[in-house]
């Protein structure tokens, strides 16, 4: 009876020991997941960390190595506003030098009288414009001094009228024929006012 009572207690023993060795078996498992877990996210995170750093390193490089594009900046100049000038004046081209008329004498050789002593007023009578003007150019070319220029009291003489003073009545003949060359002579006489402005006075007509 003791040996029954040993054996089964033997076999009890191995079999309540049986399980106490797998119990202890199982926390040394667990441990060894739980280690490879925290290795795996350590691992994990320094991976991550990692790439994290080396990209934004490669992300600052990269923009660093982008070479701006330099823009071209136009800096405004001062054009110089064209000032506005006058036409160019037309240089006046020189004609031929007029030949000087001859002065021809003033004395008549036939009387031997100086037409520059006589003074001599003419008058328009014709409404012909510049008349009284031409005839005193011509008067002037022979030698006479002409005083005045002017229209007379009406324009209806139809040639040459001749007034001299009683005192210069000797050039009355010469101043006739010196008109006659160019104009047709009319009425003539030696009866000119004393008050009058000149010696003689020569009324243009028709």
């Amino acid at each position: 009876m003791e040996g029954a009572t040993l054996q089964d207690t033997s076999f009890n023993f191995q079999r309540s020991s049986a399980p106490t060795s797998v119990s202890s078996e199982e926390p040394k498992g667990s441990k060894k997941f739980l280690w490879l877990v925290i290795v795996v996210l350590i691992l994990g995170g320094v991976i991550f960390g990692a790439s994290r750093f080396f990209g934004s390193k490669g992300e600052e490089e990269g923009e660093a190595n982008i070479t701006p594009t330099p823009t071209e900046v136009i800096i405004p100049t001062d054009t110089p506003t064209p000032t506005e000038s006058g036409p160019t004046p037309t240089p006046i081209k020189s004609g031929p030098t007029p030949t000087p008329k001859p002065t021809l004498n003033p004395v008549d050789p036939a009387s031997g009288l100086d037409r520059s002593d006589l003074s001599v007023e003419v008058l328009n009578g014709n409404n012909v414009a510049g008349a009284a003007g031409k005839a005193s150019d011509f008067l002037k070319s022979l030698g006479y001094k002409v005083v005045s220029v002017g229209n007379a009291d009406n324009f209806d003489y139809q040639s040459i009228v001749i007034e001299v003073k009683s005192a210069k009545s000797s050039f009355l003949p010469l101043l006739k024929k010196d008109l006659s060359a160019s104009y047709t002579i009319g009425s003539t006489s030696a009866d000119l006012s004393a008050t009058s402005s000149a010696d003689a006075l020569v009324i243009v007509g028709k």
